[in-house]
């Protein structure tokens, strides 16, 4: 009986000290992994302004949060609003609870809602849960719910691609439309 329980204590060591390394090199993936998650700088109540080559204004950032995360290349807002111009004049202003820009991609996400901020008789705004933005081609997208207003039209849908240089929009899906009298 005695033999039989050296052995399997020895098997008991022998499977421990193989299993311990693992302990060490998980505990490394998950230090380093917090250590991601450390912003590199933070500020609150931001206002930053982003200039053309030739020293037009392009956007200002506004938020109460910034975290910035250089090894994701990942910037995190909350409550982030962005004023986009055209022709050095504030043309749409976005806003929203949540924002995360990586590589000049703008996703916002809860309570999104993008104005113009120029005269347009057809939209004034829109309003949806997430959107996507491409800051370097001015394509927003996004496949969620949408309400788009207009100064005697609202107009429902799922889904739209709009193109902010050309000034162009399309829904997706169309659900339904109400229009106004004047």
């Amino acid at each position: 009986m005695n033999i039989r329980l050296i052995i399997l204590l020895s098997f008991l060591v022998v499977s421990f000290l193989w299993w311990l390394p693992t302990l060490d090199s998980e505990d490394t993936v998950n230090s380093d992994t917090l250590s991601d998650l450390i912003p590199e700088y933070t500020a609150t109540f931001l206002h930053q302004e982003l200039f053309d080559k030739d020293g037009n204004i392009e956007q200002q950032v506004f938020s109460q949060k910034m975290e910035h995360y250089a090894d994701l290349s990942l910037t995190h807002f909350k409550k982030p609003e962005f004023i986009i111009y055209q022709d050095n004049k504030p043309f749409w202003r976005l806003s929203a609870k949540i924002g995360n820009m990586q590589d000049g991609l703008l996703l916002l996400e809860e309570s999104v809602s993008m104005l113009q901020v120029s005269d347009n008789e057809f939209v004034n705004s829109i309003t949806t849960e997430f959107l996507e933005i491409n800051l370097n081609t001015n394509m927003v997208t996004t496949d969620n719910d949408i309400t788009i207003q207009g100064k005697n039209v609202t107009v429902q849908g799922k889904g739209l691609t709009a193109d902010l240089e050309l000034g162009t929009l399309s829904l997706v899906n169309h659900v339904k439309t109400i229009i106004k009298g004047s």
